[in-house]
């Protein structure tokens, strides 16, 4: 059994810094999250990255923020090769591929 794992979190896509600190659009967090995803799986070739999309539904569930939340998730589902989870399966995935290796 492994102790504490650590997953990626980011502060830059979050929607507490892009919405309320940065006071961008919604169509800017689209372009931000498409970026991201896009530079990230350019960059995992032959590994993989984690890309985090940090979201409190008291920001990014008000009503005139949901079409850009649901172009950016679309943009996330179809892309090839990502796989949509949670940071709770990604640490037991890690645990399982890890386990007996060496630190």
């Amino acid at each position: 059994m492994l102790g504490m794992l650590s997953v990626p979190h980011s502060i830059e896509v979050n929607d507490i810094s892009l919405f309320v600190g940065k006071s961008l659009s919604g169509s800017d967090f689209v372009q931000i999250v498409k970026d991201q995803l896009d530079q990230l799986h350019a960059d995992a070739a032959g590994s993989g990255q984690v890309m985090s999309l940090v979201l409190h539904p008291f920001v990014i569930n008000q009503p005139f923020r949901h079409t850009y939340l649901d172009q950016a998730l679309e943009h996330i589902a179809q892309h090839p090769g990502v796989w949509l989870t949670t940071s709770d399966e990604i640490a037991e995935h890690y645990a399982r591929t890890t386990a007996g290796q060496p630190a």
